[in-house]
């Protein structure tokens, strides 16, 4: 009765929920006049706006004619659109208002606070979109200048890649030097991103129309880098949207880097497996899960009948989650197989302390004295860098050991060693250590000492040993996979000789590769690429790696999508990653943290299920019905997990064993990096953009 406008059914819906508000409103006690909510509108749309879009019609619907309605009271349109007609009709829709509305800062203060926009309405400049980035999209237009963006680069990241050009009315957000975002020093962490308030700095969107629709927000944990970030994913019905860090991340505190923000969908990309498929005549073809996974048993059985038990091997990626690496663990039992993950290296530092795992936490650097950095590369540990930025605002001392091939700019570093690919450097150091602590008495010191005999020793060796032995607090930090085992072994050597070690704030950080590097060692999966000599049937779980097939008999590839490992398999089946997946990762400072599902893949059988329906096959029944199953059998069996507390560091800080001892070293190289397995870390590593970080 009310509706004086032309599209009536629409208007007429709108004001039937405008009066339901207020009817409710009345009904609870309130009196209250209806006030319509500030919305930005334009009013400069024309037929010109659009004239580079194509023109396209409605799509018409089946309806009755008035001779069959004109008798009852029937359906008009009694089948309405298909699915294919109306994808098509909404592909129509040329634009859908902003894209971040539910999401805006500046329309939630503008409506709290009536504010009238319309009092300072004047010229307004349009500027054009800048969509050069391939994940961040900026959009002048809807700055409003508060420097939040700005602030974070410089402050928080300590990159600087954006700044407030001009002055007064002219004013602009511009990257470095006028640069496009993506060469201006920018790392892709997606900070600015995130604490935009307006949508002036946006991502990407995943889906090929995006709209302003609410989204479901799951917390979870980043399955890249061995940090343990916490991310927020935000999902539409299946459909993965974007990541945010988590503020009150127990790890990360609201940092992020560019895998995690933008890398979240890297197993849901096009060309997805979705079905098994079986190796005919050198050509894939699909098969069913029963067939594929008998076919992986009975293979891998008749191996082990013609070569023995060791002809067979299970490999296991340290991106699966804590339950998923012990179904497949449990199922290698079963087969009677070795199990290895290719991404592992034998600990060089357990030898030394009895234990192959980070003896301090990460949040203690930045609290300590002095930062001995001996084989980093930052663009793999962009939040552990940071971290070390904020020790150094904070007065640590850092200092980067690094071979010459391995140069990287930090800018918060006191002074940078650059030395060939020996262990000269490292062994003088431990030498000069050793004069400066003659009543040194541990086992080992003696066989130590004549290993690193007539090793020279420079001013700059002598300089940088005195500041870490007579700092009050010194923590050593190493990439496990790019420094060699030898290596790793003279750094704990170091650290035991000075004493620094087993105390808060004092001691060793080594940073595993991946996000459950250090679940897998506390599963016992401790076996590397060298497990693989003598193979001749492999099952390979979520791993990419250029190892030589040709003496292999059979191989089968449970993974995402078709990598070049799986493109020599016999068989094929999909599997799932991080964002479908519930369970544990236990980061590279023993975090044990919550992984929770968002989407559902579309996949038959998750990693787990796959493992559990091939140890049935050989007999061994697993009566899981989910992770949450896994998990509690998990941490019944395995001793570190038994009195783990998610969220929380498991042991502390750990002090070195009662068989710890010095170990000497021979010859050796100082960088051994090994490629990484994930073919998702190594998917967003090609996608994002490489920085060039100015030196300040």
């Amino acid at each position: 009765c009310g509706n004086d406008k032309i599209s009536i059914a629409v208007e007429a819906i709108a004001d039937a929920r405008k009066a339901a508000d207020i009817m409710d409103m009345y009904l609870k006690g309130h009196s209250v006049k209806y006030v319509k909510p500030y919305f930005v509108e334009r009013d400069d749309i024309t037929e010109k706006t659009f004239e580079d879009r194509e023109r396209m019609c409605r799509m018409t619907v089946s309806q009755l004619s008035p001779e069959e309605r004109k008798d009852n009271f029937s359906e008009v349109i009694p089948e309405g659109f298909t699915p294919e007609e109306a994808e098509a009709e909404a592909d129509r829709c040329l634009e859908c208002g902003c894209k971040l509305f539910y999401e805006c800062k500046l329309i939630d203060f503008a409506n709290q606070y009536d504010v009238d926009p319309d009092r300072f309405k004047g010229d307004i400049e349009k500027k054009e979109i800048d969509d050069r980035h391939p994940f961040i999209i900026r959009d002048q237009n809807k700055c409003i200048l508060c420097g939040l963006c700005v602030r974070v680069c410089d402050e928080v990241m300590g990159i600087g890649a954006l700044g407030l050009v001009n002055r007064g009315f002219d004013t602009v957000v511009e990257p470095n030097m006028g640069k496009p975002l993506a060469e201006s020093g920018c790392t892709s962490c997606g900070q600015c991103v995130a604490c935009c308030p307006t949508g002036a700095l946006r991502v990407r969107p995943t889906m090929p129309k995006d709209t302003p629709v609410k989204s479901e927000c799951t917390d979870t944990v980043c399955a890249f880098c061995s940090v343990g970030c916490s991310l927020t994913l935000m999902s539409i019905g299946d459909t993965l949207v974007k990541a945010n860090a988590k503020m009150d991340g127990p790890v990360n505190a609201g940092l992020s880097c560019g895998k995690g923000k933008f890398g979240f969908d890297c197993s849901i990309l096009e060309d997805k497996l979705e079905e098994p498929l079986e190796k005919k005549n050198g050509k894939f073809v699909e098969t069913d899960y029963h067939d594929a996974l008998v076919k992986v048993a009975k293979k891998c059985q008749a191996v082990a009948a013609r070569y023995g038990k060791d002809a067979v091997a299970v490999t296991v990626s340290d991106r699966f989650t804590n339950e998923e690496a012990y179904a497949v663990k449990l199922m290698s039992e079963a087969m009677g197989a070795k199990i290895l993950c290719m991404n592992n290296r034998k600990s060089g530092i357990e030898p030394v302390i009895g234990h192959d795992a980070s003896p301090n936490t990460i949040d203690e650097l930045i609290s300590t004295d002095v930062i001995l950095v001996c084989g980093f590369d930052r663009p793999l540990n962009p939040v552990i860098a940071n971290k070390m930025r904020m020790a150094s605002e904070s007065g640590a001392r850092v200092f980067l050991v690094n071979p010459e091939d391995f140069p990287q700019t930090m800018n918060f570093v006191e002074k940078e060693y650059y030395t060939d690919n020996s262990l000269d450097f490292i062994k003088g150091m431990v030498a000069e250590a050793l004069e400066m602590e003659p009543d040194c008495d541990l086992p080992g010191v003696e066989e130590l000492r004549a290993s690193v005999a007539g090793i020279e020793i420079t001013d700059e060796i002598k300089t940088l040993t005195d500041i870490y032995l007579n700092a009050k607090r010194a923590m050593i930090v190493f990439d496990q996979n790019l420094i060699s085992v030898e290596a790793a072994t003279l750094l704990a050597d170091l650290a035991m000789v000075s004493g620094h070690i087993g105390n808060p704030r004092d001691g060793i950080l080594q940073l595993k590769p991946k996000n459950n590097s250090q679940g897998l060692v506390d599963l016992g999966i401790t076996a590397g690429a060298e497990a693989l000599e003598g193979v001749k049937a492999l099952v390979v779980f979520g791993e990419e790696a250029d190892i030589d097939t040709e003496g292999l008999e059979f191989l089968a590839v449970c993974d995402t999508h078709m990598t070049g490992l799986a493109s020599k398999a016999d068989i094929v089946i999909p599997g799932t990653g991080f964002v479908s997946t519930d369970g544990t990762f236990t980061n590279t400072e023993r975090r044990m943290q919550l992984v929770k599902a968002a989407i559902d893949e579309g996949i038959d059988m998750a990693n787990w299920q796959v493992a559990s329906e091939i140890s049935h096959i050989f007999e061994v029944d697993n009566e899981w019905e989910s992770t949450e199953d896994i998990s509690a059998e998990m941490n019944y069996e395995v001793e570190r997990y038994r009195l783990a507390e998610l969220g929380e560091v498991l042991g502390g800080v750990l002090e070195p064993t009662e068989d710890a001892k010095l170990v000497a070293v021979g010859r050796g190289v100082f960088a051994d990096p090994i490629p990484c397995t994930d073919a998702h870390m190594n998917n967003i590593s090609e996608r994002l953009p490489k920085a060039v970080i100015p030196t300040l």
